[in-house]
Protein backbone atom coordinates (compact mmCIF):
# COMPACT_ATOMS: atom_id res chain seq x y z
CA UNK A 1 0.00 0.00 0.00
CA UNK A 2 1.34 3.30 -0.90
CA UNK A 3 1.79 5.39 1.67
CA UNK A 4 -0.92 8.92 0.89
CA UNK A 5 -3.94 9.26 -1.40
CA UNK A 6 -3.83 11.73 -4.23
CA UNK A 7 -7.42 12.99 -5.51
CA UNK A 8 -7.76 14.00 -9.38
CA UNK A 9 -10.27 15.25 -11.26
CA UNK A 10 -12.05 18.23 -13.23
CA UNK A 11 -12.76 21.00 -11.14
CA UNK A 12 -15.54 20.82 -8.89
CA UNK A 13 -15.96 16.85 -8.67
CA UNK A 14 -15.90 17.21 -5.11
CA UNK A 15 -11.54 17.08 -4.23
CA UNK A 16 -11.57 18.86 -1.40
CA UNK A 17 -14.74 17.98 0.49
CA UNK A 18 -14.13 14.44 -0.53
CA UNK A 19 -10.58 14.71 0.54
CA UNK A 20 -11.06 16.28 4.26
CA UNK A 21 -13.91 13.28 4.93
CA UNK A 22 -11.03 10.72 3.61
CA UNK A 23 -8.20 12.18 5.59
CA UNK A 24 -10.95 11.91 8.92
CA UNK A 25 -11.56 8.16 7.87
CA UNK A 26 -8.06 7.11 7.77
CA UNK A 27 -6.46 9.83 10.55
CA UNK A 28 -3.89 11.03 7.53
CA UNK A 29 -3.46 14.95 7.03
CA UNK A 30 -5.16 16.57 4.19
CA UNK A 31 -3.61 19.23 2.24
CA UNK A 32 -5.47 21.21 -1.16
CA UNK A 33 -2.75 22.12 -3.37
CA UNK A 34 -4.94 25.07 -4.68
CA UNK A 35 -5.05 26.21 -0.94
CA UNK A 36 -0.96 26.10 -0.41
CA UNK A 37 -0.81 27.99 -3.90
CA UNK A 38 -2.60 31.03 -2.64
CA UNK A 39 -1.40 30.86 0.59
CA UNK A 40 2.07 31.19 -0.60
CA UNK A 41 1.10 33.49 -2.91
CA UNK A 42 -0.94 35.38 -1.05
CA UNK A 43 -3.59 35.97 -3.24
CA UNK A 44 -6.18 34.04 -5.50
CA UNK A 45 -5.84 31.87 -7.92
CA UNK A 46 -7.83 33.77 -10.19
CA UNK A 47 -5.29 36.60 -9.24
CA UNK A 48 -2.29 34.61 -9.79
CA UNK A 49 -3.41 33.26 -13.42
CA UNK A 50 -4.33 37.37 -14.13
CA UNK A 51 -0.66 38.68 -12.44
CA UNK A 52 1.85 35.74 -13.88
CA UNK A 53 -0.15 33.55 -16.25
CA UNK A 54 -1.02 29.77 -16.02
CA UNK A 55 1.92 28.50 -16.54
CA UNK A 56 3.60 30.21 -13.55
CA UNK A 57 0.81 28.82 -11.79
CA UNK A 58 1.68 24.98 -13.01
CA UNK A 59 5.12 25.95 -12.13
CA UNK A 60 3.98 26.65 -8.55
CA UNK A 61 1.84 23.34 -8.27
CA UNK A 62 4.61 21.31 -9.76
CA UNK A 63 7.14 22.29 -7.14
CA UNK A 64 4.21 21.64 -4.38
CA UNK A 65 3.10 18.52 -5.44
CA UNK A 66 6.52 17.49 -5.30
CA UNK A 67 6.97 18.50 -2.11
CA UNK A 68 4.16 17.17 -0.36
CA UNK A 69 4.38 14.12 -2.28
CA UNK A 70 7.11 13.23 -0.50
CA UNK A 71 5.45 12.88 2.74
CA UNK A 72 3.30 10.16 3.87
CA UNK A 73 0.04 10.11 5.64
CA UNK A 74 -1.80 12.79 3.74
CA UNK A 75 -4.52 12.88 1.69
CA UNK A 76 -3.97 15.33 -1.56
CA UNK A 77 -6.54 17.01 -3.30
CA UNK A 78 -4.84 18.16 -6.58
CA UNK A 79 -5.64 21.10 -8.74
CA UNK A 80 -7.93 20.28 -11.60
CA UNK A 81 -5.18 20.32 -14.38
CA UNK A 82 -2.37 18.94 -12.60
CA UNK A 83 -2.64 15.98 -14.99
CA UNK A 84 -1.22 17.96 -17.68
CA UNK A 85 2.14 17.90 -15.96
CA UNK A 86 3.72 14.46 -16.47
CA UNK A 87 6.66 15.22 -13.77
CA UNK A 88 2.84 15.78 -11.16
CA UNK A 89 1.36 12.12 -12.22
CA UNK A 90 5.19 10.62 -12.22
CA UNK A 91 5.48 12.21 -8.44
CA UNK A 92 2.18 11.36 -7.01
CA UNK A 93 2.19 7.70 -8.86
CA UNK A 94 5.21 6.74 -7.04
CA UNK A 95 4.13 8.02 -3.60
CA UNK A 96 0.02 7.89 -3.45
CA UNK A 97 -2.58 5.78 -4.67
CA UNK A 98 -3.99 8.36 -7.15
CA UNK A 99 -7.99 8.18 -7.40
CA UNK A 100 -9.73 9.80 -9.96
CA UNK A 101 -13.29 11.38 -9.08
CA UNK A 102 -15.16 11.28 -12.30
CA UNK A 103 -17.71 13.26 -12.69
CA UNK A 104 -20.53 14.19 -15.20
CA UNK A 105 -20.37 17.81 -17.05
CA UNK A 106 -24.00 18.27 -16.03
CA UNK A 107 -22.72 18.00 -12.26
CA UNK A 108 -19.62 19.75 -12.55
CA UNK A 109 -21.76 22.52 -14.16
CA UNK A 110 -24.43 22.68 -11.50
CA UNK A 111 -21.29 23.21 -8.92
CA UNK A 112 -19.24 25.72 -10.91
CA UNK A 113 -21.40 28.26 -12.49
CA UNK A 114 -21.44 30.31 -9.79
CA UNK A 115 -18.13 30.56 -8.62
CA UNK A 116 -15.75 33.49 -9.73
CA UNK A 117 -12.67 32.00 -8.58
CA UNK A 118 -11.83 29.59 -11.49
CA UNK A 119 -10.29 31.44 -13.74
CA UNK A 120 -10.26 29.02 -17.10
CA UNK A 121 -14.15 29.42 -16.59
CA UNK A 122 -14.41 32.76 -16.94
CA UNK A 123 -15.72 32.99 -20.33
CA UNK A 124 -19.07 33.71 -22.63
CA UNK A 125 -20.56 30.00 -22.28
CA UNK A 126 -19.27 27.96 -19.05
CA UNK A 127 -20.72 25.18 -20.15
CA UNK A 128 -19.08 24.75 -22.97
CA UNK A 129 -15.41 25.32 -21.81
CA UNK A 130 -16.35 22.69 -19.17
CA UNK A 131 -16.86 20.38 -21.81
CA UNK A 132 -14.19 21.10 -23.98
CA UNK A 133 -11.59 21.26 -21.12
CA UNK A 134 -12.90 17.90 -19.80
CA UNK A 135 -13.08 16.16 -23.40
CA UNK A 136 -9.23 17.16 -23.45
CA UNK A 137 -8.77 15.95 -19.81
CA UNK A 138 -10.64 13.04 -19.64
CA UNK A 139 -7.74 10.23 -21.29
CA UNK A 140 -4.80 12.47 -18.89
CA UNK A 141 -7.60 11.55 -15.96
CA UNK A 142 -7.83 7.96 -16.77
CA UNK A 143 -4.49 6.82 -17.64
CA UNK A 144 -3.34 8.07 -14.34
CA UNK A 145 -5.33 6.76 -12.10
CA UNK A 146 -4.86 3.16 -9.49
CA UNK A 147 -9.03 3.75 -8.93
CA UNK A 148 -11.52 5.63 -10.43
CA UNK A 149 -14.99 6.63 -8.53
CA UNK A 150 -17.95 7.91 -10.82
CA UNK A 151 -19.37 10.94 -9.14
CA UNK A 152 -23.11 12.72 -10.58
CA UNK A 153 -25.39 14.87 -9.11
CA UNK A 154 -27.16 11.79 -6.83
CA UNK A 155 -23.63 10.79 -5.17
CA UNK A 156 -23.05 10.88 -1.56
CA UNK A 157 -19.71 12.23 -0.61
CA UNK A 158 -19.43 9.79 2.23
CA UNK A 159 -20.49 6.62 0.46
CA UNK A 160 -17.67 8.35 -1.94
CA UNK A 161 -15.35 8.39 0.63
CA UNK A 162 -15.92 4.59 2.27
CA UNK A 163 -15.28 3.64 -1.37
CA UNK A 164 -11.98 5.37 -1.83
CA UNK A 165 -10.79 3.79 1.97
CA UNK A 166 -11.95 0.26 1.01
CA UNK A 167 -10.05 0.46 -2.47
CA UNK A 168 -7.15 1.92 -1.01
CA UNK A 169 -6.63 -0.34 2.19
CA UNK A 170 -7.26 -3.34 -0.03
CA UNK A 171 -4.59 -1.56 -2.88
Amino acid sequence: MKDNIALIGFMGSGKTTIGKILAKYLDMKFIDTDKMISAQEKKSIPEIFAEKGEQYFRQLEREIVLHESMNNNIVISTGGGVIIDNENIKNLKETSFVVYLDCTIECIYNRVKNSKSRPLLNVDDMFEKIKELHDKRQLLYEISCDFKVKIDVDSNMYDTAEKIKKAYIES
